[in-house]
């Protein structure tokens, strides 16, 4: 991987792939201003967003970011890495393995106080299950307050964010029908 912040990255492979913002946005469902602000490296773009952006880009998604791999069928605490994506105050922890005709890829994500997606929609389904803290996920305009214990299962075709809306971390463990991981197994 390049020295290559992740802003420059994304312009670089759109550059490249001849498309403008507003094309990029319109593929990926995200908006040409925020797409925009992430080139500069002025927000932070979720794995989701880079999903759909690098396949708008026609790029694998580890040419945009690093990840770890899961050979083994097993995840053990303590033994994962935590990773993240720069310029993004999520710290996730892949659950999943990867092998051929593998449809579901979790992750437990660690979500900062304050923390506030960006707007999105992709392909599949989503489900998350609140560990800890308060989260409130919005889906086509309809607010779901989570705790832990509860969850939400949704069409993520809808349009969807999620914010942390406690005073503490909070973790939650999600899977979706998503390509998350970009791994040779995979394909």
């Amino acid at each position: 991987m390049t020295a290559d912040r992740i802003g420059e990255r994304l312009r670089r492979y759109r550059r490249a792939a001849k498309k403008t913002l507003h094309q990029i946005a319109s593929e990926s469902g995200l908006t040409a201003s925020f797409l925009s602000q992430a080139e500069r490296n002025l927000t932070g773009v979720s794995i989701s967003s880079l999903v759909n952006i690098a396949k708008s880009l026609n790029v694998p998604l580890n040419a945009l970011f690093d990840q770890p791999t899961q050979a083994q069928p097993d995840s053990h605490n303590g033994k994962r890495v935590r990773y993240t994506i720069e310029g993004q105050p999520l710290a996730y922890e892949r659950l999943s393995s990867s092998f051929p005709g593998n449809v579901l890829n979790a992750v437990k994500m660690n979500i900062p106080v304050g923390y506030q997606s960006e707007l999105i929609s992709h392909d599949g389904s989503e489900f998350s299950y609140v560990l800890s803290g308060q989260i409130v996920y919005t889906i086509e305009g309809q607010q779901y307050p989570l705790g832990p214990g509860d969850s939400v299962h949704f069409d993520s075709t809808k349009t969807h964010c999620l914010v942390n809306a406690g005073n503490s971390p909070a973790e939650v463990l999600t899977i979706t029908t998503l390509g998350l991981f970009d791994d040779p197994a995979a394909t």
